[in-house]
Parts: structure tokens; sequence; C-alpha cells
């Protein structure tokens, strides 16, 4: 019997049956190919996906050897030179290859390797382009590797864009953003200093680390000192606070001074911390006499800083600390201010 034969002694069979079992066997039927079919579509889209990054993988030696010859030699290149190139190596020059060619420029900066020929490539390829359709894409992901995408590569023409995710309901988005703007926007970057509501991660301190430094490497990074005085966000307060030592912040010592007065002790200890990361050795007699007032943790940054001030003035002090403690821990740090 062939298969139209079974086909059409199939139809007449369902005709005998009742309607409601009828319309349940072509419902089924219906189903059953669309899944099919569905699933035929879905591995098609995948196999051409995976055969694309595949070649897209295998060209990044290619890609990375044609950005060096542009970047860091004195090979000439115009824009359409550099697609064109781009073009033959990735066959298509489209969202894929350009998320590569990308991934190549950022390796780049993260290696430091400077040159005054990244907008030439950025132009070429059109990855400002790029990075505003990432910018606009449903994907949350997408948005948060543009706003990295776009700090590293120093875009700060996207701080408008930027400012616009920075109100987002998505917790992670609207912290990325604002994380982001700090470092690309040249219009008031702290702004958002003073809207941080909850305590900073160690990952929210990395990457602010990384915004300021590059601040200061520009040449915009301001005191902190504002910050460190208005604001109520005690977590917020101790980072900024190491951060004044971290970048040798002068004019703050009044400030510091006032910070060894607030209530959280962790304030205090970074408060101590910084001033020995400053040498504000003038303290060094006001931090002696409150030691025994001040709990574990701002007795340790004491010990630690009066170390660093080295004047020789507490020998004796810590003589006496390092005979009264009862704590391993505190009398290492102790002895080793001893020997210092």
């Amino acid at each position: 019997m062939s298969f139209v034969e079974w086909l059409l002694s199939f139809v007449y069979k369902i005709k005998t049956f009742p309607l409601i079992i009828q319309i349940t066997i072509v419902l089924t039927m219906a189903f059953i190919v669309a899944t099919i079919a569905l699933m035929i579509t879905i591995y098609t889209i995948r196999r051409r996906h995976n055969r694309l990054q595949k070649t897209l993988e295998n060209s990044v030696p290619e890609i990375v050897k044609l950005f060096d010859d542009i970047l860091f030699t004195d090979k000439n290149f115009n824009e359409q030179e550099i697609f064109t190139k781009f073009e033959e190596i990735v066959d298509e020059v489209n969202r894929e290859s350009l998320d590569i060619g990308v991934g190549v420029l950022v390796d780049f900066k993260n290696d430091h390797r400077e040159s005054e020929k990244y907008p030439l490539i950025i132009s070429a390829l059109g990855i400002v382009e790029h990075l505003e359709r990432k910018f606009d894409s449903r994907s949350n992901s997408e948005k948060i590797d543009a706003f990295q995408e776009a700090f590293v590569l120093d875009l700060n023409k996207f701080d408008s864009k930027v400012l616009r995710y920075a109100y987002s309901k998505n917790k992670m988005i609207r912290s990325e953003a604002r994380n982001s703007y700090l470092a690309l926007s040249s219009n008031d970057p702290y702004r958002f200093f003073d809207e941080f509501d909850r305590d900073l991660s160690k990952w929210d301190e990395i990457e602010l680390m990384q915004y300021l430094k590059l601040q200061k490497e520009r040449g915009n990074l301001e005191g902190l000192g504002k910050w460190i005085n208005y604001s109520k966000n005690d977590s917020l307060v101790v980072f900024l606070i190491k951060m004044v030592g971290y970048f040798k912040q002068k004019g703050i010592n009044d400030i510091l001074m006032e910070k060894l007065e607030d209530d959280n002790e962790l304030v205090r200890a970074e408060a101590i911390s910084t001033l020995g990361e400053l040498n504000i050795s003038q303290t060094e007699q006001n931090l002696i006499e409150r030691y025994y007032t001040e709990p574990e943790i701002c007795q340790v940054a004491i010990v630690k800083t009066v170390r660093k001030f080295n004047t020789g003035k507490s020998l004796r002090f810590l003589q006496e600390i390092f005979n009264e403690s009862n704590n391993t821990d505190t009398k290492k740090i102790i002895a080793e201010a001893i020997l210092n």
C-alpha cells in the first residue's frame, strides 16, 4: 500500500469517528507536524550559528594581526581599506563579527596598548552604531556589555545614552549605568553618589575604582571630600575614604579628623588607615590617646598607621599594648610595628 492510499484510508476512517474525536486527532497531528518543523528550524539555525561562531573564532588571530598592523605599526590605512580587510577575514560584517572585533580592541585596551588610531578602526567598522544597537537591545546582558565596552574604549559620546538607563527599574542595569556614567561623563560624573541606597558590593567597589582611575588619567578626578562629608551611606563613605588614600588626595585632613568621631567603627577605622596612607603624622598622638576607647578593628588600624608614620615616638606605647594584648593576631601586628 502506497503512502497516498494509506493516507486516504486514514482520512476516511477518521470521518467515521465522532466530531470531537476528529477535531482532537487533527489538532494532535497538526501539533506534531508543527513541533517537527520547529525542531528542524531550530536545529538548522543552531547549526548555522555554531558554524558561524567557529569561523569567527578561527578568524581571531587574523583580526588581531590586522588591528595590530593598524594601531601599532607605521603602515597607513584608510577607513575603506580597514573595512574591506576586516570583511575579507570574517566574510560578513554583522553583529557577531563586530562583537569579535570589539572584543579584540577591548583586550588591547585592557593590556594598556595605547595608540592614537583606535578612533580610525571604530569609525571604519561603525562600532559606535553597533554599540548603540546593543544599548537599545531588549537583552540586559547586551546592554551591560555595551556599558563596559563603551567605558573601555573611552566612548564618552554615550554619556547621554547611559544616563537614560541610570533610573532603570532593573537594579543590575541601573547600577552598571551609573558606574559607567562616572567614567564616561564630563558633566557632573559624580551625580549618582547622592543616590546610592544600598551597601556597595565588592564588585561595585572594583568597578567604581576602575572608573575613578580613568577620571584620574584624564585629569578630571575631583576631590572626594564633599561626598565623604555629606553622604548618608556608610558603605560609600568607607569606600571613598579608601580612595582618598589610594589617590593621595590632599586638603582633606579636617574631614578625616571629623570621621574619627563617626558612630560607625568601619568609617573610623578607614579614616585612621587613610591618615597613614597620606602620612599625616601630626595626628599620631591623637590616635594613641584614643586607642583604649576603640574597638579592635580601629585599634589594629591605629597600630598599622603608627607603623607607617615610623616616627619612633610611639615605641613605648607599642611595647605597652603588646604586653597587654591577649589576641595572638593583634600581638603579631604590634610586634611587626615595633620591629619596623
